[in-house]
């Protein structure tokens, strides 16, 4: 049926309702969780380590420290499959362009990176070469590449086709990576030495051609997490900004140009409890607790340790004279928001900690009933 078409009067109302496509700025503070998923296990303990939507927004998959892949159809509002992945563990599970396919790092065993058919549930190809722990892994938004980064300090350039990398960098603590939204350049950032290096993705292997500074900024906003907090890595779809973002402290977001640090984002209460790259402390994996909305004016976040989900307006100016930028709003909530991901085509939202939870804006017609 036409996504708007009204349901026929037999047929019960679907269990969520029809995605809605308003500006972000008209709906962004009036986002409700609407629907929470527990793992298969039903296991209190585990915790969701990814989460990652289709090019299409029609679904979600999310990974687990429980050793599963769970992929959710949007519309329906359901969890459609969950995959085990007991032998090999199971993170940063990615959807390729084909909703059916899905890449992910390895928890055990290696530390190889796995393409998974979720069709019959068995694995096209295995793509082996790091060998320490993934830490990041970025598609192309334009091709079948894809980058990752690994704890044995390289960042490996692949493509979907092939078993072995097209290209390797050697760099320090290179844990987190981006594609800008042409697909011709990435952003890896450095987290030993503060940094942020930007290639040319077709000359990859000549030196970036920017490099930008982020220790005094680390310095004035995050002294006590220096060199070790650093748990995101974003480009904004206009290609404008830059989010770092962080464990404990707050976001940084740079000018993606200049590299210019344009505002930290405050509010946050402490960490969400999960690990950094860097991290050896054992808590639960995570890919950053912080995202930019599809039209790249508003970051959503986790709140650290506290309830509640925070936005912050990057149009809103000034920040103070400090570059601190406060959240515009806070959206309601009763547990952690410990990973969330904006749907890149409805206005929805995806979080997670030890549930999956889905938000979608209230409608106004029911809000103007209370």
């Amino acid at each position: 049926m036409a996504e708007g078409q009204p349901q026929p009067a037999a047929q019960p109302q679907p269990q969520q309702p029809i995605l809605q496509c308003q500006k972000v700025s008209d709906i962004i503070r009036s986002f409700r969780p609407t629907k929470a998923f527990r793992g298969p296990k039903q296991d209190t303990s585990n915790y969701v380590t990814s989460l990652d939507f289709d090019d299409q927004g029609d679904y979600l998959v999310a990974s687990g420290d429980d050793e599963t892949i769970q992929v959710f159809d949007i519309k329906e509002g359901k969890s459609t499959k969950s995959v085990p992945s007991k032998k090999y563990g199971a993170h940063l599970a990615r959807f390729t362009h084909h909703s059916r396919q899905v890449l992910h790092a390895s928890t055990k065993v290696d530390d190889s990176l796995r393409l998974l058919d979720l069709h019959n549930e068995g694995y096209i190809r295995y793509f082996q070469g790091h060998t320490d722990k993934v830490t990041s892994l970025a598609l192309s938004p334009g091709s079948d590449s894809f980058i990752s980064c690994s704890k044995d300090d390289t960042v490996a350039i692949w493509d979907l086709g092939s078993r072995n990398a097209q290209g390797k960098l050697k760099l320090a603590t290179p844990y987190l990576v981006a594609f800008d939204p042409s697909a011709s350049v990435i952003a890896i950032a450095s987290q030993s030495t503060a940094s942020v290096l930007l290639y040319d993705l077709r000359n990859y292997d000549k030196a970036p051609f920017s490099s930008f500074d982020l220790a005094p900024y680390e310095e004035r906003y995050t002294p006590s997490t220096r060199g070790r907090g650093w748990t995101r890595l974003e480009f904004s779809n206009d290609g404008k900004h830059l989010l770092v973002g962080t464990d404990y402290h707050g976001h940084f977001i740079l000018d993606a140009f200049e590299g210019a640090v344009k505002a930290f984002l405050v509010g946050k209460a402490g960490s969400p409890g999960r690990a950094a790259p860097v991290s050896t402390t054992g808590k639960p994996l995570g890919q950053g607790d912080a995202c930019f909305s599809p039209d790249g004016r508003y970051v959503i976040g986790g709140s650290g340790d506290h309830s509640d989900m925070l936005v912050w307006d990057l149009q809103q100016s000034p920040p103070e004279p400090n570059g601190l930028l406060q959240p515009m709003t806070r959206l309601s909530h009763r547990g952690r928001t410990a990973i969330v991901e904006y749907n890149p085509r409805y206005n929805m939202i995806a979080s997670a900690d030890k549930e999956t939870v889905f938000w979608l804006p209230e409608d106004p017609s029911r809000s103007s009933e209370k």
